[in-house]
């Protein structure tokens, strides 16, 4: 079993950053990143000092899902691909998902109908009940309407190594 850097521990969930097959943490780095201001600057660039708050907020977004369930205002959060979900703030994501922690994962997809809501009388009732282990995944900058394909592809290519490490 590998050991992941946990994020949080809340009343729902436990927050842990997925583990690619290398043990190497896209996740991680990305907050690691942030809090030094470095998330997409290339060597020598001064560090952004706007990025240092970006990662108090992802943190507050983090530690409020973990406690509730829920994102910390509509839009916050967004259903993505196949059940990965992402954290979105300004032009930065970080993606989720959930498992058993077994190595097991069913997509949790946005509830379209109020009538099949797990939590009706929540103002986010279209986001479905996650397990209680969360994974932060890939992380990228959002330049266009649409996520890269690229990105979505490597968001799989995370969860799908990450879940290999419980198997």
């Amino acid at each position: 079993m590998i050991e992941r850097r946990a994020v949080f521990v809340g009343k729902l969930h436990d927050v842990d950053c997925a583990a690619r097959g290398n043990e190497s943490s896209p996740g991680g780095d990305f907050l690691d990143a942030l809090k030094a201001g470095k998330w997409d600057r290339v060597d020598g660039d001064l560090p952004a000092d706007e990025q240092i708050s970006d990662y108090h907020w992802f943190l507050t977004a983090i530690k409020h899902w973990a406690n509730t369930g829920e994102p910390i205002y509509r839009h916050a959060a967004k259903h993505l691909d196949d059940g990965v979900w992402e954290f979105r703030h300004s032009d930065k994501r970080l993606t989720f998902y959930d498992t058993d922690g077994k190595g097991g994962y069913i997509a949790k997809l946005p509830i379209a109908d109020h009538a099949h809501a797990e939590v009706p009388d929540s103002h986010y009732w279209e986001i479905p009940m996650f397990d209680e282990q969360i994974r932060l995944g890939h992380a990228f900058t959002k330049v266009g309407q649409k996520t890269p394909k690229k990105d979505l592809e490597a968001m799989e290519a995370v969860r799908e190594e990450d879940l290999a490490h419980d198997r």
